[in-house]
Protein backbone atom coordinates (compact mmCIF):
# COMPACT_ATOMS: atom_id res chain seq x y z
CA UNK A 1 0.00 0.00 0.00
CA UNK A 2 1.40 3.40 -0.87
CA UNK A 3 1.66 6.12 1.76
CA UNK A 4 -0.93 8.17 -0.09
CA UNK A 5 -3.44 5.34 -0.21
CA UNK A 6 -3.00 4.50 3.42
CA UNK A 7 -3.30 8.08 4.56
CA UNK A 8 -6.33 8.67 2.34
CA UNK A 9 -8.07 5.75 3.97
CA UNK A 10 -7.08 7.05 7.37
CA UNK A 11 -8.38 10.54 6.68
CA UNK A 12 -11.69 9.15 5.48
CA UNK A 13 -12.15 7.24 8.69
CA UNK A 14 -10.67 9.71 11.15
CA UNK A 15 -14.03 10.16 12.79
CA UNK A 16 -14.71 6.45 13.26
CA UNK A 17 -13.76 4.87 16.56
CA UNK A 18 -13.19 7.99 18.60
CA UNK A 19 -10.12 6.97 20.60
CA UNK A 20 -9.16 3.46 19.59
CA UNK A 21 -12.60 1.95 20.12
CA UNK A 22 -12.56 1.25 23.87
CA UNK A 23 -16.36 0.93 24.13
CA UNK A 24 -16.64 -2.03 21.71
CA UNK A 25 -13.66 -3.63 23.42
CA UNK A 26 -15.37 -3.35 26.79
CA UNK A 27 -18.18 -5.54 25.44
CA UNK A 28 -15.82 -8.49 24.91
CA UNK A 29 -16.33 -11.39 27.30
CA UNK A 30 -12.99 -13.21 27.58
CA UNK A 31 -14.75 -16.28 28.96
CA UNK A 32 -17.48 -16.60 26.33
CA UNK A 33 -18.14 -20.15 25.17
CA UNK A 34 -17.56 -20.79 21.44
CA UNK A 35 -21.20 -21.78 20.92
CA UNK A 36 -22.44 -18.51 22.39
CA UNK A 37 -20.57 -16.33 19.92
CA UNK A 38 -22.78 -15.45 16.95
CA UNK A 39 -23.11 -13.04 14.05
CA UNK A 40 -21.25 -12.03 10.93
CA UNK A 41 -17.50 -11.60 10.79
CA UNK A 42 -15.16 -10.65 7.94
CA UNK A 43 -11.44 -11.40 7.93
CA UNK A 44 -8.84 -10.28 5.39
CA UNK A 45 -6.11 -12.90 5.47
CA UNK A 46 -3.08 -14.16 3.59
CA UNK A 47 -4.31 -17.49 2.15
CA UNK A 48 -0.86 -19.00 2.46
CA UNK A 49 -0.87 -18.36 6.21
CA UNK A 50 -4.46 -18.46 7.39
CA UNK A 51 -5.48 -21.26 5.05
CA UNK A 52 -8.98 -22.46 4.22
CA UNK A 53 -8.21 -25.68 6.06
CA UNK A 54 -7.28 -23.79 9.21
CA UNK A 55 -10.36 -21.61 8.95
CA UNK A 56 -12.48 -24.76 8.65
CA UNK A 57 -11.15 -25.67 12.10
CA UNK A 58 -12.19 -22.27 13.40
CA UNK A 59 -15.67 -22.64 11.91
CA UNK A 60 -16.00 -26.05 13.55
CA UNK A 61 -15.12 -24.55 16.92
CA UNK A 62 -17.37 -21.52 16.41
CA UNK A 63 -20.34 -22.89 14.46
CA UNK A 64 -22.53 -19.84 15.00
CA UNK A 65 -20.16 -17.27 13.47
CA UNK A 66 -20.98 -16.42 9.85
CA UNK A 67 -17.45 -15.99 8.50
CA UNK A 68 -16.61 -14.14 5.28
CA UNK A 69 -13.03 -14.47 4.04
CA UNK A 70 -11.21 -11.96 1.82
CA UNK A 71 -7.69 -12.53 0.53
CA UNK A 72 -5.28 -9.78 1.50
CA UNK A 73 -4.80 -6.98 -0.99
CA UNK A 74 -3.34 -3.65 0.13
CA UNK A 75 -5.25 -1.57 -2.40
CA UNK A 76 -8.53 -3.31 -1.63
CA UNK A 77 -7.98 -2.84 2.10
CA UNK A 78 -7.41 0.88 1.61
CA UNK A 79 -10.55 1.13 -0.54
CA UNK A 80 -12.66 -0.71 2.04
CA UNK A 81 -11.33 1.52 4.81
CA UNK A 82 -12.05 4.65 2.80
CA UNK A 83 -15.58 3.41 2.16
CA UNK A 84 -16.16 2.78 5.87
CA UNK A 85 -16.48 -0.98 5.38
CA UNK A 86 -13.14 -2.24 6.63
CA UNK A 87 -12.93 -5.97 7.43
CA UNK A 88 -13.44 -6.76 11.10
CA UNK A 89 -10.07 -8.49 11.34
CA UNK A 90 -7.19 -7.92 8.95
CA UNK A 91 -3.55 -8.76 8.39
CA UNK A 92 -1.00 -5.99 8.85
CA UNK A 93 2.75 -5.52 9.05
CA UNK A 94 3.97 -4.07 12.33
CA UNK A 95 5.21 -0.75 10.89
CA UNK A 96 1.73 -0.02 9.49
CA UNK A 97 0.07 -0.27 12.91
CA UNK A 98 1.22 3.12 14.22
CA UNK A 99 -0.51 5.21 11.51
CA UNK A 100 -3.72 3.18 11.96
CA UNK A 101 -3.67 3.75 15.72
CA UNK A 102 -3.02 7.47 15.31
CA UNK A 103 -6.21 7.72 13.24
CA UNK A 104 -8.30 5.76 15.75
CA UNK A 105 -8.89 2.94 13.25
CA UNK A 106 -8.00 0.01 15.51
CA UNK A 107 -9.76 -1.58 18.46
CA UNK A 108 -7.94 -1.47 21.80
CA UNK A 109 -7.54 -5.12 22.81
CA UNK A 110 -5.43 -4.65 25.93
CA UNK A 111 -7.80 -6.34 28.38
CA UNK A 112 -8.69 -9.33 26.17
CA UNK A 113 -5.05 -10.05 25.41
CA UNK A 114 -4.16 -9.82 29.09
CA UNK A 115 -6.93 -12.29 29.84
CA UNK A 116 -5.35 -14.61 27.27
CA UNK A 117 -2.00 -14.43 29.08
CA UNK A 118 -0.26 -11.96 26.75
CA UNK A 119 1.98 -9.86 29.00
CA UNK A 120 5.52 -8.51 28.94
CA UNK A 121 6.61 -11.60 30.88
CA UNK A 122 5.09 -14.10 28.45
CA UNK A 123 6.16 -12.44 25.19
CA UNK A 124 9.25 -10.91 23.62
CA UNK A 125 9.84 -7.16 23.49
CA UNK A 126 9.15 -7.10 19.76
CA UNK A 127 5.51 -7.89 20.51
CA UNK A 128 5.29 -4.27 21.67
CA UNK A 129 5.31 -2.90 18.12
CA UNK A 130 1.54 -3.35 18.52
CA UNK A 131 1.46 -1.35 21.78
CA UNK A 132 0.94 2.43 21.88
CA UNK A 133 0.50 4.56 24.99
CA UNK A 134 0.22 1.39 27.03
CA UNK A 135 -2.59 -0.08 24.91
CA UNK A 136 -2.28 -3.25 22.84
CA UNK A 137 -3.99 -3.22 19.44
CA UNK A 138 -2.82 -6.55 18.07
CA UNK A 139 -0.08 -9.13 18.09
CA UNK A 140 2.37 -10.56 15.57
CA UNK A 141 1.26 -13.97 14.35
CA UNK A 142 4.92 -14.86 14.76
CA UNK A 143 8.08 -12.84 14.29
CA UNK A 144 11.82 -12.97 13.75
CA UNK A 145 14.88 -10.93 14.57
CA UNK A 146 15.21 -9.94 10.91
CA UNK A 147 18.88 -9.06 10.48
CA UNK A 148 20.20 -12.61 10.63
CA UNK A 149 21.95 -13.84 7.47
CA UNK A 150 21.51 -17.11 5.60
CA UNK A 151 24.64 -18.27 3.79
CA UNK A 152 24.78 -20.60 0.81
CA UNK A 153 27.89 -22.58 1.70
CA UNK A 154 28.22 -24.04 -1.79
CA UNK A 155 28.63 -20.57 -3.32
CA UNK A 156 31.15 -19.59 -0.65
CA UNK A 157 33.11 -22.77 -1.34
CA UNK A 158 32.98 -22.13 -5.08
CA UNK A 159 34.32 -18.61 -4.51
CA UNK A 160 37.00 -19.82 -2.08
CA UNK A 161 35.57 -17.78 0.81
CA UNK A 162 35.40 -19.09 4.37
CA UNK A 163 31.95 -19.28 5.96
CA UNK A 164 31.71 -17.19 9.15
CA UNK A 165 31.41 -18.94 12.50
CA UNK A 166 27.70 -18.73 13.46
CA UNK A 167 28.62 -18.42 17.13
CA UNK A 168 30.45 -15.15 16.61
CA UNK A 169 28.71 -12.05 15.18
CA UNK A 170 30.54 -10.16 12.45
CA UNK A 171 30.48 -6.46 11.59
CA UNK A 172 28.67 -4.76 8.72
CA UNK A 173 32.09 -4.02 7.22
CA UNK A 174 32.86 -7.74 7.31
CA UNK A 175 29.54 -8.46 5.58
CA UNK A 176 30.54 -6.10 2.79
CA UNK A 177 34.01 -7.69 2.55
CA UNK A 178 32.47 -11.17 2.36
CA UNK A 179 30.20 -9.98 -0.45
CA UNK A 180 33.14 -8.44 -2.30
CA UNK A 181 35.25 -11.57 -1.81
CA UNK A 182 32.45 -13.78 -3.14
CA UNK A 183 32.08 -11.56 -6.20
CA UNK A 184 35.85 -11.58 -6.80
CA UNK A 185 36.08 -15.34 -6.35
CA UNK A 186 33.37 -16.23 -8.85
CA UNK A 187 33.81 -16.22 -12.63
CA UNK A 188 33.34 -12.84 -14.26
CA UNK A 189 30.36 -14.28 -16.14
CA UNK A 190 28.58 -15.33 -12.94
CA UNK A 191 25.15 -13.82 -12.33
CA UNK A 192 25.15 -14.74 -8.63
CA UNK A 193 24.33 -11.81 -6.34
CA UNK A 194 26.60 -11.81 -3.26
CA UNK A 195 24.06 -10.23 -0.87
CA UNK A 196 20.27 -9.93 -0.99
CA UNK A 197 17.22 -9.52 1.16
CA UNK A 198 17.13 -6.76 3.76
CA UNK A 199 16.38 -3.36 2.17
CA UNK A 200 15.61 -4.72 -1.28
CA UNK A 201 12.66 -6.58 0.27
CA UNK A 202 11.61 -4.26 3.09
CA UNK A 203 11.85 -0.50 3.55
CA UNK A 204 15.40 0.86 3.87
CA UNK A 205 14.04 3.11 6.63
CA UNK A 206 13.70 0.08 8.89
CA UNK A 207 17.34 -0.93 8.46
CA UNK A 208 18.57 2.60 9.10
CA UNK A 209 16.41 2.55 12.24
CA UNK A 210 18.02 -0.72 13.29
CA UNK A 211 21.50 0.70 12.72
CA UNK A 212 20.64 3.77 14.83
CA UNK A 213 19.14 1.62 17.59
CA UNK A 214 22.58 0.12 18.16
CA UNK A 215 23.82 3.53 19.34
CA UNK A 216 20.61 4.53 21.15
CA UNK A 217 19.34 6.81 18.39
CA UNK A 218 16.10 6.94 16.44
CA UNK A 219 15.30 7.84 12.85
CA UNK A 220 12.46 10.10 14.00
CA UNK A 221 12.17 12.75 16.68
CA UNK A 222 10.43 11.86 19.93
CA UNK A 223 7.14 13.36 18.70
CA UNK A 224 7.70 11.58 15.34
CA UNK A 225 7.11 14.79 13.39
CA UNK A 226 10.70 15.07 12.16
CA UNK A 227 12.90 12.69 10.16
CA UNK A 228 16.44 12.63 11.59
CA UNK A 229 18.33 11.85 8.38
CA UNK A 230 20.35 14.61 6.70
CA UNK A 231 21.83 15.95 9.95
CA UNK A 232 22.64 12.51 11.36
CA UNK A 233 26.05 11.22 10.18
CA UNK A 234 25.24 7.67 11.30
CA UNK A 235 22.02 7.60 9.29
CA UNK A 236 23.70 9.04 6.20
CA UNK A 237 26.56 6.61 6.73
CA UNK A 238 24.25 3.63 6.51
CA UNK A 239 22.54 5.18 3.49
CA UNK A 240 25.99 5.34 1.92
CA UNK A 241 26.61 1.69 2.85
CA UNK A 242 23.43 0.52 1.12
CA UNK A 243 24.01 2.66 -1.96
CA UNK A 244 27.63 1.58 -2.38
CA UNK A 245 26.71 -2.09 -2.05
CA UNK A 246 24.47 -1.53 -5.06
CA UNK A 247 27.08 0.59 -6.88
CA UNK A 248 29.66 -2.17 -6.56
CA UNK A 249 27.29 -4.85 -7.80
CA UNK A 250 27.17 -6.61 -4.44
CA UNK A 251 23.41 -6.51 -4.05
CA UNK A 252 20.22 -5.87 -6.01
CA UNK A 253 19.30 -2.36 -7.10
CA UNK A 254 16.69 -0.59 -9.24
CA UNK A 255 19.10 -1.08 -12.17
CA UNK A 256 19.52 -4.79 -11.40
CA UNK A 257 16.38 -5.89 -9.54
CA UNK A 258 15.38 -9.38 -8.54
CA UNK A 259 12.88 -11.03 -10.86
CA UNK A 260 10.80 -11.96 -7.81
CA UNK A 261 12.52 -11.37 -4.46
CA UNK A 262 15.90 -12.21 -2.99
CA UNK A 263 14.57 -15.13 -0.96
CA UNK A 264 13.38 -16.88 -4.10
CA UNK A 265 16.76 -16.20 -5.72
CA UNK A 266 18.51 -17.68 -2.69
CA UNK A 267 16.51 -20.91 -2.87
CA UNK A 268 17.41 -21.15 -6.57
CA UNK A 269 21.11 -20.86 -5.77
CA UNK A 270 21.49 -17.37 -7.21
CA UNK A 271 22.24 -15.42 -4.01
CA UNK A 272 25.18 -16.10 -1.68
CA UNK A 273 23.86 -14.31 1.42
CA UNK A 274 20.26 -13.42 2.24
CA UNK A 275 19.39 -11.21 5.21
CA UNK A 276 16.09 -12.54 6.51
CA UNK A 277 14.63 -13.65 9.79
CA UNK A 278 14.12 -17.17 11.11
CA UNK A 279 10.88 -17.47 9.13
CA UNK A 280 13.01 -17.92 6.01
CA UNK A 281 14.48 -21.15 7.37
CA UNK A 282 11.19 -22.95 6.70
CA UNK A 283 11.56 -22.07 3.01
CA UNK A 284 14.92 -23.80 2.65
CA UNK A 285 15.12 -26.44 5.38
CA UNK A 286 13.40 -29.14 3.32
CA UNK A 287 16.62 -29.70 1.41
CA UNK A 288 14.59 -29.76 -1.80
CA UNK A 289 15.73 -26.40 -3.18
CA UNK A 290 18.91 -25.71 -5.13
CA UNK A 291 20.60 -24.86 -1.82
CA UNK A 292 19.93 -28.30 -0.36
CA UNK A 293 20.92 -28.26 3.28
CA UNK A 294 24.34 -26.78 2.62
CA UNK A 295 23.58 -23.48 4.29
CA UNK A 296 23.90 -21.84 7.68
CA UNK A 297 22.29 -18.98 9.57
CA UNK A 298 24.50 -16.44 11.30
CA UNK A 299 23.65 -13.68 13.80
CA UNK A 300 22.91 -10.09 12.85
CA UNK A 301 25.98 -7.94 12.20
CA UNK A 302 27.00 -4.95 14.28
CA UNK A 303 28.13 -1.52 13.16
CA UNK A 304 30.93 -0.59 15.55
CA UNK A 305 30.32 -2.08 18.98
CA UNK A 306 29.52 -5.77 19.28
CA UNK A 307 28.39 -5.20 22.85
CA UNK A 308 25.63 -2.86 21.62
CA UNK A 309 24.51 -5.12 18.76
CA UNK A 310 20.74 -5.42 18.22
CA UNK A 311 18.61 -7.59 15.94
CA UNK A 312 15.08 -6.17 15.80
CA UNK A 313 12.14 -7.33 13.75
CA UNK A 314 11.42 -5.08 10.78
CA UNK A 315 8.06 -6.64 9.90
CA UNK A 316 6.26 -8.34 12.80
CA UNK A 317 3.30 -9.31 10.62
CA UNK A 318 0.14 -9.97 12.59
CA UNK A 319 -3.54 -9.17 12.89
CA UNK A 320 -5.64 -6.31 14.24
CA UNK A 321 -9.33 -5.50 14.65
CA UNK A 322 -11.07 -2.52 13.05
CA UNK A 323 -12.36 0.05 15.53
CA UNK A 324 -15.64 0.10 13.63
CA UNK A 325 -16.33 -3.62 13.95
CA UNK A 326 -19.95 -4.47 14.68
CA UNK A 327 -18.99 -7.80 16.22
CA UNK A 328 -16.04 -7.30 18.59
CA UNK A 329 -16.72 -10.58 20.38
CA UNK A 330 -16.41 -12.70 17.23
CA UNK A 331 -13.42 -10.65 16.09
CA UNK A 332 -11.67 -11.31 19.39
CA UNK A 333 -12.40 -15.02 19.22
CA UNK A 334 -10.69 -15.22 15.82
CA UNK A 335 -7.72 -13.24 17.13
CA UNK A 336 -7.44 -15.42 20.22
CA UNK A 337 -7.72 -18.65 18.22
CA UNK A 338 -5.11 -17.66 15.65
CA UNK A 339 -2.61 -15.69 17.73
CA UNK A 340 -2.62 -17.28 21.19
CA UNK A 341 -4.45 -20.61 20.97
CA UNK A 342 -3.69 -24.03 19.52
CA UNK A 343 -3.24 -22.55 16.06
CA UNK A 344 -0.27 -20.52 17.33
CA UNK A 345 1.32 -23.73 18.57
CA UNK A 346 0.81 -25.42 15.20
CA UNK A 347 2.55 -22.52 13.45
CA UNK A 348 5.48 -22.91 15.82
CA UNK A 349 5.74 -26.59 14.96
CA UNK A 350 5.81 -25.62 11.29
CA UNK A 351 8.54 -23.01 11.99
CA UNK A 352 6.54 -20.22 10.35
CA UNK A 353 8.55 -17.87 12.54
CA UNK A 354 9.58 -17.39 16.13
CA UNK A 355 6.50 -17.70 18.37
CA UNK A 356 5.38 -14.52 20.10
CA UNK A 357 4.58 -16.50 23.24
CA UNK A 358 7.72 -17.79 24.92
CA UNK A 359 5.87 -20.91 26.02
CA UNK A 360 5.68 -22.07 22.38
CA UNK A 361 9.38 -21.73 21.55
CA UNK A 362 10.23 -25.34 22.38
CA UNK A 363 7.74 -26.43 19.72
CA UNK A 364 10.09 -25.19 16.99
CA UNK A 365 11.59 -28.10 15.02
CA UNK A 366 15.05 -29.30 15.95
CA UNK A 367 14.95 -32.53 13.95
CA UNK A 368 17.89 -31.82 11.63
CA UNK A 369 21.28 -30.16 11.77
CA UNK A 370 20.10 -27.04 9.91
CA UNK A 371 17.03 -26.70 12.14
CA UNK A 372 19.10 -27.14 15.31
CA UNK A 373 21.60 -24.57 14.10
CA UNK A 374 18.90 -22.04 13.18
CA UNK A 375 17.11 -22.65 16.49
CA UNK A 376 20.29 -21.90 18.42
CA UNK A 377 20.86 -18.65 16.55
CA UNK A 378 17.30 -17.32 16.69
CA UNK A 379 16.69 -18.05 20.37
CA UNK A 380 19.88 -16.17 21.27
CA UNK A 381 19.07 -13.29 18.90
CA UNK A 382 15.56 -12.92 20.32
CA UNK A 383 17.01 -11.59 23.58
CA UNK A 384 18.68 -8.70 21.72
CA UNK A 385 15.64 -7.68 19.71
CA UNK A 386 14.16 -4.33 20.76
CA UNK A 387 10.89 -2.96 19.41
CA UNK A 388 11.79 -0.34 16.81
CA UNK A 389 10.10 3.07 16.65
CA UNK A 390 7.85 3.12 13.56
CA UNK A 391 6.39 6.43 12.52
CA UNK A 392 2.69 7.01 13.15
CA UNK A 393 2.23 9.78 10.59
CA UNK A 394 3.20 8.09 7.33
CA UNK A 395 3.70 4.77 5.57
CA UNK A 396 7.42 4.07 5.11
CA UNK A 397 6.82 3.00 1.52
CA UNK A 398 7.27 6.75 0.86
CA UNK A 399 10.85 6.40 2.12
CA UNK A 400 11.38 3.33 -0.08
CA UNK A 401 10.10 5.02 -3.22
CA UNK A 402 12.21 8.10 -2.62
CA UNK A 403 15.33 6.03 -1.89
CA UNK A 404 14.97 3.89 -5.01
CA UNK A 405 14.37 6.92 -7.20
CA UNK A 406 17.39 8.81 -5.89
CA UNK A 407 19.52 5.67 -5.85
CA UNK A 408 19.22 5.44 -9.61
CA UNK A 409 20.61 8.97 -9.92
CA UNK A 410 23.39 8.13 -7.47
CA UNK A 411 24.33 5.01 -9.43
CA UNK A 412 24.45 7.12 -12.59
CA UNK A 413 26.86 9.49 -10.84
CA UNK A 414 24.57 12.49 -11.16
CA UNK A 415 24.01 13.17 -7.45
CA UNK A 416 25.92 12.67 -4.19
CA UNK A 417 24.81 10.58 -1.23
CA UNK A 418 24.11 13.85 0.59
CA UNK A 419 21.64 14.78 -2.13
CA UNK A 420 20.07 11.32 -1.88
CA UNK A 421 19.57 11.97 1.82
CA UNK A 422 18.16 15.44 1.16
CA UNK A 423 15.70 14.13 -1.42
CA UNK A 424 14.45 11.51 1.01
CA UNK A 425 14.32 14.08 3.82
CA UNK A 426 12.17 16.42 1.72
CA UNK A 427 9.71 13.80 0.46
CA UNK A 428 9.30 11.98 3.76
CA UNK A 429 8.94 15.25 5.67
CA UNK A 430 6.11 16.26 3.35
CA UNK A 431 4.38 12.92 3.92
CA UNK A 432 4.79 13.26 7.69
CA UNK A 433 3.31 16.74 7.63
CA UNK A 434 0.33 15.46 5.65
CA UNK A 435 -0.17 12.85 8.35
CA UNK A 436 0.14 15.43 11.14
CA UNK A 437 -2.52 17.55 9.49
CA UNK A 438 -4.74 14.51 8.99
CA UNK A 439 -4.91 13.82 12.72
CA UNK A 440 -4.89 17.47 13.74
CA UNK A 441 -1.73 17.26 15.87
Amino acid sequence: MTGALMMAAAIALSGCGSDGGESPSAAIDPNASPESVTGALTVMRNPGEMTDEKLDDFKAQYPNIDLTVIDYDAVKLASLQAAGSAPDVFRVEGPAVAPLVSQGLLLDLTAPFESAGVTDDTTYESANIYVFDGKRYGLPKDWSPDLTIFINKSIFQQAGVSVPDPSEPISWDEVRKLAADVKAGLPASSTIIPFGGAWDTFSPARFISARLAESGQTLYSEDQKTLNLVDNPDAVGFLQYMADMAKDGLTFSPLNPSASYAGDDFTKGNVAMAMYGYWFNSQVNSGETAVGVNYSMIPAPYWSDQGSRVDPTVTGTGYVVSAGTKNPQAAWELMKWYLTGDEAGKRAEAAAGLPVLRSNVDLLPQDSDVNKQAFGVVTAEAEDSPALQFNKYYDDSVFTTSYNKSLQEYLAGSISIEQVAQNIQDEVSAAIQDGVLAVGD
